[in-house]
């Protein structure tokens, strides 16, 4: 198949609304074919993280935390660290 023949992609999404959302997508969609689209970025990922928190939830915080991690598929550890993530990216972008 040539360009020319291929047909048009369908534009990645600002934002997805679940983690599920944006899996469907990524199960129906090549990343090849959104090569042009990546930025590189620098991370490093430790096999042995250095920290660890034990927090303590209410019960409706934890109930609520389980839905969302059940609606998810996610483990609660990922979801938890994702949230983070993102506030403290919300806070640095704001503080600076």
């Amino acid at each position: 198949m040539t360009e020319q023949d291929k047909p048009p992609l369908d534009p990645i999404p600002d934002e997805f609304d679940t983690f599920e959302e944006l899996a469907d997508f990524w199960d129906t969609h090549d990343l090849t074919d959104y090569a042009d689209q990546l930025t590189p970025v620098a991370i490093e990922v430790s096999a042995t993280p250095t920290h660890e928190y034990i927090i303590t939830l209410s019960d409706t915080l934890n109930n609520v935390l389980r839905k969302v991690q059940e609606k998810e598929g996610v483990q609660v550890g990922t979801l938890v660290n994702l949230w983070i993530q993102e506030k403290l990216n919300q806070y640095q972008s704001s503080s600076t």
